[in-house]
């Protein structure tokens, strides 16, 4: 299997009179949920449905928890979660405050080694 795409004209938002050019952008085929995940687990391990619908679901509870409560959640070779703020910037020290956050954001930072087999897909033209 292959990482999919299809050609996109997209205008320059920096310079919106520059002739627009073309982008490949990656083509999902679908998603892949919850009931799957179990499925494929259950098929892929001694799990029983139970036990990998158990391990998923406390997955999903427990890294909001824990980033909540200020760690950052490593899993392994596969990567870990962090937070981020993003906020305006203050004169003062005691002017930094809550009140200046814009956004927060959930980010995921794939281990080397996923990188490396991400990197090594092949790539082929969505078939239109």
């Amino acid at each position: 299997m292959a990482i999919r795409y299809v050609s996109t004209q997209v205008r320059n938002p920096l310079d919106p009179s520059a002739p627009k050019k073309f982008y490949l952008i990656q083509k999902s085929v679908g998603s892949i949920g919850r009931d799957y995940l179990i499925k494929d687990t259950v098929r892929n391990t001694s799990l029983t449905p139970m036990e990998a619908a158990t391990a998923i679901d406390y997955l999903f509870n427990a890294i909001p928890r824990l980033l909540e409560l200020g760690f950052t959640v490593q899993l392994g070779e596969l990567g870990y979660f962090r937070v981020t703020i993003k906020s305006e910037g203050s004169d003062l020290m005691e002017d930094a405050a809550p009140d200046k956050i814009k956004s927060i954001h959930l980010r995921f930072i794939p281990g080397e080694e996923i990188r490396k087999r991400v990197n090594d897909f092949s790539v082929e033209k969505f078939p239109t």
